[in-house]
């Protein structure tokens, strides 16, 4: 009888110890690999490895093998273990939901590794919570990528959504070219988390708009392009702008750029001055001149001027009421002679007060010169829609005008059109022309068959 009692007590001691067991439980175990956008957020051990366990619990003791113990630390909604080399299995114990066992799906755990997993725990008497509650990251840009409990998510059309434990997690979001966004939230079971994460960009640049096409643009000293530029990535301060027409510089001066600021530098005609110094690249950005360097430029580029070698020009207009413009100012009307400086003008007419195109007067030279400007017209243009279709409608900004071969006059110059031809038996055809002022352009458009 009292063999009896005493199994009795032994079956009902292995009982508690099987269901304290079943009160915790490890899932989604995997391995964190360090990928070259996050190796500096993945640690390692040289000599151990690394086990983060999802938890919102405390309390924990951790063997490994079931006899050697492990170090822990307590981090926001994770417990860290290191373990020895070749863990093959862990004991996990606590005051409340007793000790569990737990094999790893693997081999064994190595060194140098980092592993996670989730740790998770019930208490009989405890009130039934939601262990998981979802959380969703709305990201700007599109393209950053997120860590979430140091682990990599996957981003999808700018939004991350996941599934969590209850409890405190940290996260961060990094793109290139955008400040980083670390912080944290805290998932209950009451409602998901949904977030807004918008990076801020950490550079700024510069666009820079000119008259002239073959204008060459040079800032702190690099070419970004000719005409109109957009200049690469650059730090808040101050910079240096350069424009050279062939390899005369006719602008230079410094400009101040905000931290991420978006700045444009439309210059016009008055904005240009030819400095009367032939160089062959643009000058040393300014943040690398000194203040005093700076002074010694300018007053070069003075004292250079004042020692250009100067030209015989004559310029004559088509009438003596015509006004003769030079460098935008009013110089004569019909005939003007006088000295210019080598190097870069503009010329220009007005009659009846229709201005003439600016004509670029390049003076390389001391050998005189007389220029025969051109009659001051209105800004209207001529096209000649043809192509391999006759009878063809002819429809320009959608509005039909005729039909193939047909020359439209008086469209306004320097505009952009739409000529499009559309016939039965043969697919639209469309093309796109922006036409010279006083000039006849020719739009040839080829329409295929049905």
């Amino acid at each position: 009888m009292r063999n009896e009692r005493l199994l009795i007590i032994v079956l009902i001691f292995c009982w508690a110890l099987s269901m304290a067991a079943q009160q915790m439980e490890v899932h989604d175990f995997k391995h964190q690999k360090r990928y070259l956008w996050n190796r500096s957020k993945v640690a390692v051990d040289k000599q151990r490895a690394l086990l983060d366990l999802y938890t919102t619990e405390k309390g924990f003791t951790f063997f490994a093998n079931g006899k050697e113990a492990a170090e822990a630390e307590e981090g926001d909604g994770l417990i860290t273990v290191k373990l020895p080399n070749k863990t093959r299995y862990v004991t996990i114990k606590h005051d409340t939901y007793g000790q569990l066992t737990w094999r790893v799906p693997k081999k064994y755990l190595k060194r140098k590794k980092h592993y996670c997993a989730t740790l998770l725990t019930s208490d009989p008497t405890k009130k039934y919570q939601l262990k998981n509650q979802w959380v969703t990251l709305t990201i700007s840009p599109e393209n950053a990528v997120a860590q979430i409990d140091s682990v990599r998510q996957l981003v999808r059309d700018g939004k991350v959504a996941l599934f969590l434990p209850v409890g405190k997690h940290r996260y961060e979001v990094q793109s290139p070219y955008y400040e980083a966004v670390c912080d944290s939230f805290v998932l209950t079971d009451t409602a998901k988390v949904e977030l807004a994460i918008n990076l801020q960009p950490v550079y700024a640049y510069v666009v820079v708009k000119t008259p002239w096409n073959s204008g060459k643009i040079y800032v702190d000293g690099q070419q970004i392009g000719k005409g109109q530029a957009q200049s690469g990535r650059l730090a808040d301060g101050e910079h240096r702008l350069a424009v050279f027409l062939s390899d005369y510089c006719i602008y230079d001066k410094p400009f101040q750029i905000g931290r991420a600021e978006k700045k444009l530098i439309e210059l016009t005609y008055q904005d240009y001055k030819f400095v009367g110094r032939r160089v062959t690249k643009a000058l040393p950005s300014l943040s690398a001149t000194e203040k005093g360097e700076e002074k010694q430029v300018v007053t070069q580029i003075v004292s250079s001027t004042s020692k250009q070698e100067m030209c015989a020009v004559t310029l004559v207009a088509d009438s003596t009421n015509t006004e003769i413009w030079l460098d935008r100012e009013h110089v004569a009307n019909g005939r003007w002679s006088g000295q210019l400086a080598l190097g870069y003008h503009l010329v220009s007419t007005v009659k009846d007060s229709i201005e003439s195109k600016p004509t670029e007067l390049w003076i390389i030279d001391t050998t005189p010169q007389e220029l025969n400007l051109a009659v001051p017209q209105t800004s209207k243009a001529l096209i000649n829609i043809h192509g391999n279709v006759t009878d063809a409608d002819i429809f320009i900004n959608n509005v039909r005008v005729g039909r193939t071969p047909l020359v439209i006059p008086s469209l306004t110059a320097d505009k952009q059109y739409t000529v499009s031809l559309r016939k039965n038996g043969y697919k639209d055809a469309s093309a796109t022309v922006v036409p010279r002022g006083n000039e006849l352009t020719e739009v040839n458009i080829k329409m295929k068959k049905k």
